[in-house]
């Protein structure tokens, strides 16, 4: 302890000052790096520090107050009515990075494991960063704007997939590690998790949308 070394020293001396306290608006603590994983996602400073992980399976609400803490006041909120395929959804965004919040009814929420695959929240990458030039990344460093074909290269089979119809291309850049992102859907093999897509006619990734399955659009 200071206060034992201090009593060793035969000549008094000042205590150090106490540290100033990190101000989370200084460079040190501002975030640089948006991360996107199979499970959540991480805001992380210049250090590699995580400053806030958002779960998919926790509050979504809260999710977006702790990134307005760290991202600063979103740049456009949006409400989306729920259809026969889709919650109720609140949507908000800080320009290239959205967060969509998943308000199921009560009668509609699954239980047990499947519950995993009904997540709180999800969130998507429309380009490689924020308007604050905070930059977009999945787990693996793929990013919007990226060549497709380098994200999908090397990938297994159930983690690429094209759609003949509407010719969306899409990847799983990275699955869960705490349950199956490969599911057995009927007979149909289906993989979950952080994906990459490309829209028709476009050789780059121009989204990023986790969780979700492999070959949708979100």
């Amino acid at each position: 302890m200071a206060v034992l070394g201090l009593m060793l020293s035969a000549c008094a001396t000042a205590l150090p000052a106490e540290p100033d306290p990190i101000d989370p608006s200084s460079s040190a603590s501002a975030p640089t790096d948006i991360i996107i994983g199979a499970e959540n996602t991480d805001i992380v400073d210049v250090s590699g520090n995580v400053l806030v992980s958002l779960t998919y399976s926790e509050d979504g609400d809260a999710a977006v107050a702790a990134a307005a803490g760290i991202l600063g006041e979103p740049t456009e909120t949006r409400h989306q009515d729920r259809t026969n395929h889709y919650p109720e959804v609140d949507g908000t965004s800080w320009g290239g990075f959205d967060i969509v919040v998943n308000r199921y009814p009560a009668e509609a929420l699954l239980t047990g494991e499947a519950r995993l695959y009904q997540p709180a929240f999800s969130v998507q990458a429309t380009a490689a960063t924020t308007d604050a030039d905070v930059a977009i990344t999945a787990v693996g460093l793929t990013r919007v704007g990226d060549d497709f074909d380098l994200a999908a290269e090397g990938q297994p089979a159930n983690r690429v997939h094209t759609d003949d119809a509407f010719g969306i291309r899409s990847v799983a850049v990275d699955l869960p590690t705490s349950f199956s992102g490969i599911i057995d859907g009927a007979g149909l093999e289906m993989t979950y998790g952080a994906i990459a897509n490309a829209v028709p006619d476009s050789s780059t990734v121009t989204q990023i949308a986790a969780p979700a399955y492999l070959f949708s659009l979100s």
